[in-house]
């Protein structure tokens, strides 16, 4: 009994261990600020791996990817936040999407961070490291 509950319990925490990257659709891959990549995130040639962060432009912060993509390409989505009744106002903060979708095999660094452009610190960043098959 001991026995089966161990391999029970052993079976149930390796399958959470497969699936290291969030997927909606077996395609795209989708993280946060707040969620960190795995150490090497696999991916497939036509598959994507979206990342949304809070921005406001207005302040000077924005996130940028802070250097070239080789084996990906890069979109960049800005989506200000609505405030309730009222129409898009300047100073309001929003969401930024990155999608950096696998066009050929290979490795690659994605690393954005968010700044202002005249300054040389970042204030955060983001990273993950993808290899295309």
């Amino acid at each position: 009994m001991l026995a089966a509950c161990f391999t029970a319990i052993l079976g149930l925490s390796m399958a959470g261990c497969s699936s290291m990257s969030p997927t909606v659709d077996g395609k795209t891959h989708v993280y946060s600020l707040k969620q960190k990549c795995p150490t090497l995130l696999d991916m497939k040639v036509g598959q994507t791996l979206e990342l949304t962060l809070p921005e406001n432009p207005s302040t000077g912060y924005i996130w940028q990817v802070a250097q070239p993509q080789n084996i990906l390409k890069v979109e960049e989505i800005y989506q200000q936040d609505q405030v309730k009744s009222q129409q898009p106002m300047v100073g309001v903060g929003g969401q930024k999407l990155f999608r950096f979708t696998a066009l050929q095999p290979g490795e690659e660094w994605v690393h954005v961070k968010h700044g202002r452009a005249w300054e040389q610190n970042a204030i955060d960043e983001w990273s993950c490291r993808v290899r295309v098959s």
